[in-house]
């Protein structure tokens, strides 16, 4: 959505883009389906309303979510193991986390509010004192909130950033990419790949030099192909 739009008189602090009532609403009437809270939070990071700023504390809470989720997921996987050193590990890391966490979340007051918009009730939030509130301060909470409710669905890490900084939905668990042009890009500088292509110059090297490898066909230094 644009800043001109979120800047509108009267724009109540819902959540920024599709999440505002109004608009989904249209949707469902047009006979659309409503974005996923993947799509939503995608579209926020990826679009212009937060500043630099705000995208940062928001990368940084998904990133803690993560770090939460992997080291809860290796606490119950040590738990009943006889290493105990290794699972008082993840257990610290795992409080570590969630006091940071719960630090960066303090900040954000939010007036929860039910719709019964589509199949359910959405679920969207409100600024406190959302008058005085701008664009991008609410666009933040609404990225934080999108964020905390696909945490505990056990989807946040359906969200990632491709290489080239852009964040899209991951369709399979191993996408790393959001295009088949970053996949390759990325393929292409890796070091595997430029070992395996200075390997192969120089055995095409080798082979002109032995005489073993033909020239092509088209002008050879400035004259014709002859019969």
């Amino acid at each position: 959505m644009a800043k001109s739009r979120m800047r509108q008189k009267g724009d109540d602090g819902l959540w920024a883009v599709h999440a505002m009532v109004r608009e989904s609403l249209e949707r469902l009437w047009k006979g659309e389906q409503l974005p996923t809270l993947s799509q939503i939070l995608v579209e926020l990071l990826n679009g212009g309303v937060l500043t630099a700023d705000s995208k940062k504390r928001v990368e940084g809470i998904i990133q803690l979510l993560l770090f939460q989720k992997g080291y809860g997921s290796q606490s119950a996987a040590r738990l009943g193991s006889h290493d105990d050193v290794l699972t008082d590990i993840y257990l610290d890391s795992l409080i570590e986390c969630n006091g940071k966490l719960n630090e960066s979340l303090f900040h954000y007051r939010i007036i929860p509010q039910i719709h019964p918009a589509g199949t359910a009730p959405m679920l969207y939030f409100l600024p406190v004192a959302s008058n005085r509130r701008s664009p991008e301060k609410k666009a933040e909470i609404g990225a934080v909130m999108c964020a905390l409710q696909l945490a505990e669905r056990d989807h946040i890490d359906n969200v990632r950033k491709c290489s080239c900084g852009k964040f899209f939905v991951a369709g399979r668990i191993d996408q790393s990419y959001c295009s088949v042009e970053c996949r390759v890009k990325a393929h292409q500088s890796s070091d595997e790949f430029k070992a395996k292509r200075r390997k192969a110059d120089r055995e095409r090297y080798r082979l002109h030099r032995d005489g073993k490898v033909k020239e092509g066909g088209g002008r050879k230094h400035g004259t014709k192909k002859t019969r």
